[in-house]
C-alpha cells in the first residue's frame, strides 16, 4: 500500500509523539467516515515526522530543549527581527486590521531598534485586532521558519528525518500542515534522495508558503516550482486561517513552470483559531483540517490509487 506520511507544524516540542500521531491518524479516521470511506489506517503503512524538540533544541543552541518562551524583540538578531516584522505586518494586513505605521529608520528587510519597536506595535495590534491569533504565536511561527531556511544545521537536521521517512520502493501520500509544509515542500524539492521518490499526492494544511517572507527566501534559492517527485499539490486552506493568509494560485505563490497547477482546495475548519490539522476537542469531537470529509477523501483517493 502507499505510505502515509505525515509532518506536523509548529509549537509542538515538549508533546508525546505517539500521542500526537494518535490523535491525527484519530481526527483523519473521523474525516473518512465523514466523507463514506472504508479506508482504514494501518500504523505499519503511516509514518508520523515528529521534529518539534529537535527544532527547539537546535534553535536553543543546547542538548535538552528549554521550555517555549517568547523573546522581547530586540533580542533578536536584526535580519531574523526584520523577518519577523515582516511577517506579522503581513498578518495583519491580510486580516483587514490598522498597520502601524513604520518608523523611518525601519526600511523593510532592516533590522535595529527602529524595527524593534515597531514590531512592538505590531504584535500589540495582532493581539487587539485579529480573533483567534495572538503575536506570540505569530513570533513563534516566524522565528521557526527562520531558524530552519537560515540555519543549515537545523534545515539538514529536519530534512534528512523527513526524507528517512519516504521510502523508495514505493509511493508515498506526503500531508504537512503549516510550518511543515515548508520543510515538506523544501524537502521534496531540493533533497538529494528526491529523485527516488514518488509522491502520488503533496497534501498541504494551512500552509504559510505563500507569505511574502518566505516565498521569497524559497524562491532566492531556487525557482519556485511543484517538486519533481510531486504527480498532484493540494492546497487546504480555512480563509480565516490567519497563518494561511493567501492560497498557493498564481498570484501568490507563481510557479516556474506555471504546470502542473497548485489545487487550492478552501474549507471550513471548525478547531480554534481555525488553523489546526487535527485536534480532539473539549466535548470528544474531532476537529481540524484532517476531520473534513472533502480532504479526508482527498487522501483516500491518493492511497488508494
Amino acid at each position: 500500500m502507499t505510505r502515509l506520511v505525515l509532518v506536523h507544524g509548529r509549537d509542538n516540542q515538549g508533546l508525546d509523539a505517539d500521542a500526537l500521531d494518535r490523535t491525527w491518524t484519530t481526527v483523519l479516521d473521523a474525516g473518512l467516515a465523514a466523507a463514506g470511506s472504508d479506508l482504514v489506517l494501518v500504523d505499519a503503512d503511516t509514518s508520523f515526522v515528529f521534529y518539534g524538540d529537535t527544532l527547539a533544541g537546535l534553535v536553543a543552541g543546547d542538548a535538552e530543549p528549554p521550555p517555549v518562551t517568547v523573546h522581547a524583540a530586540r533580542a533578536l538578531p536584526d535580519a531574523e527581527l526584520a523577518f519577523v516584522a515582516d511577517v506579522a505586518e503581513e498578518v495583519l494586513r491580510a486580516a483587514g486590521a490598522t498597520v502601524p505605521a513604520r518608523p523611518e529608520g525601519a526600511a523593510p528587510g532592516d533590522g535595529g531598534a527602529d524595527v524593534g519597536a515597531w514590531l512592538n506595535l505590531l504584535l500589540s495590534a495582532l493581539d487587539r485586532y485579529v480573533p483567534g491569533l495572538s503575536g506570540a504565536v505569530v513570533v513563534l511561527l516566524a522565528r521557526d521558519v527562520w531558524a530552519y531556511l537560515h540555519d543549515d544545521a537545523v534545515r539538514t537536521t529536519i530534512d534528512d528525518a523527513v526524507a528517512a521517512a519516504i521510502p523508495v520502493d514505493g509511493p508515498a501520500v506526503v500531508v504537512a500542515h503549516s510550518l511543515g509544509s515548508v520543510v515538506a515542500y523544501s524537502v521534496l524539492r531540493e533533497h538529494p534522495d528526491a529523485a527516488r521518490w514518488d509522491v502520488p499526492l503533496l497534501l498541504t494544511l494551512g500552509s504559510p508558503l505563500a507569505i511574502r517572507a518566505v516565498r521569497d527566501v524559497l524562491a532566492a534559492r531556487a525557482a519556485l516550482r511543484v517538486p519533481a517527485p510531486v504527480r498532484r499539490w493540494v492546497a487546504v486552506r480555512d480563509r480565516r486561517d490567519a497563518l494561511a493568509l493567501h492560497g498557493l494560485g498564481p498570484a501568490a505563490f507563481p510557479l516556474d513552470p506555471a504546470t502542473p497547477a497548485i489545487e487550492d482546495l478552501v474549507v471550513a475548519n471548525e478547531a480554534p483559531g481555525h488553523h489546526a490539522a487535527g485536534v480532539v476537542l473539549d466535548d470528544g469531537r474531532p476537529a481540524g483540517y484532517l476531520a473534513l470529509p472533502e480532504v479526508a477523501s482527498t487522501v483516500a483517493d491518493a492511497l488508494r490509487a
